[in-house]
C-alpha cells in the first residue's frame, strides 16, 4: 500500500494528508489565477525530504478529477520516485534523454487504482546538466508546456546548489516549492535558493519535520510523515 511507503496524499480522509491538501489548494489557486501548471520541487541541500514532498503533493493533486497529474523525476543523479512508488520501470526519462534504443518518447506509468501518472528515471552518475540542457530535454519540457490545459506537472528537481540542473529546468517551469528541514536547513540556504531561482515564481516553502503545524510562508509537515517514509523502504533515497 502507498501508506506503507509514507504516501498519504491519496487519501484525503487520512489526517496525515492535511498538509499536502493545503499545498494542493495553493497550487490550484495559482493555476486558476496565473494559468500555472508546471511546478518544480527543490531544496537547497540534499536529504531534507524533497522527493517525499514531491510524491505526496502529486498524490494529493491527483485526487482532483478535473485534472490529470504527472509526477516527473528530473533528479537524474539521485532519482527516487521509482522507489517511493514501488515501481520497476523498464525505461524512464534518462533513457529518453540519452537517446537509448527504443526510448523514442518518455514513458508515464499509472499506479493501479490511482489517477496519478509517474515519469520516473534511473539514478546514476551521469552528465545530468548536459542532458537537461540538451534538445531532448527541451522537447520534453515543451511538450509538457503545450499539453492539455488540464495536465498538472510536479517536477522533482535536484537540490539547487548540487549543480545547475535545477536552474536549467526552472527556466521552463512556472513556479517552484522549496523544501527545508527544521533543525537541518539553514535560513541562509533557503534565502540563497530563492534568490537563485527568483522570488516572483516562489509558490511556497515547506518546512519538513516541523512540530508546530502550519507556519507563515510555508506549510508544516509533522514528524510522523517523514518517519513513515523512512520506515517504508530502507533502499529509498530521501532527498
Amino acid at each position: 500500500m502507498a501508506k506503507d511507503r509514507g504516501i498519504f496524499g491519496f487519501d484525503s480522509m487520512d489526517g496525515r494528508s492535511r498538509s499536502f491538501n493545503l499545498i494542493r489548494s495553493r497550487l490550484l489557486d495559482m493555476k486558476a489565477k496565473n494559468g500555472w501548471r508546471l511546478f518544480g520541487v527543490v531544496s537547497a541541500t540534499p536529504n531534507v525530504g524533497k522527493s517525499f514532498i514531491s510524491a505526496n503533493v502529486a498524490a494529493a493533486l491527483s485526487r482532483d478529477p478535473r485534472y490529470s497529474t504527472y509526477a516527473v523525476d528530473l533528479d537524474l543523479r539521485r532519482g527516487s520516485l521509482s522507489n517511493i512508488f514501488d515501481l520497476a520501470p523498464q525505461s524512464g526519462i534518462r533513457d529518453f534523454l540519452e537517446g537509448s534504443p527504443g526510448a523514442d518518447t518518455p514513458v508515464a506509468y499509472r499506479l493501479e487504482n490511482e489517477r496519478l501518472l509517474i515519469m520516473p528515471t534511473a539514478a546514476g552518475r551521469i552528465h545530468s546538466a548536459e542532458l537537461l540542457a540538451g534538445e531532448r530535454a527541451q522537447v520534453l519540457l515543451r511538450s509538457m508546456r503545450v499539453s492539455d490545459d488540464k495536465n498538472l506537472f510536479i517536477v522533482d528537481l535536484p537540490p539547487v546548489f548540487a549543480n545547475d540542473d535545477a536552474a536549467t529546468v526552472m527556466a521552463r517551469l512556472d513556479a517552484y516549492i522549496v523544501v527545508a528541514e527544521e533543525g537541518k536547513t539553514k535560513t541562509r540556504e533557503v534565502h540563497d535558493a530563492i534568490s537563485h531561482l527568483g522570488q516572483s515564481r516562489l509558490a511556497g516553502v515547506v518546512l519538513n519535520k516541523y512540530r508546530g503545524g502550519v507556519v507563515s510562508e510555508g506549510y508544516g509537515v509533522d514528524d510522523y510523515y517523514a518517519a513513515g517514509y523512512a520506515q517504508a523502504d530502507p533502499t529509498a533515497k530521501v532527498d
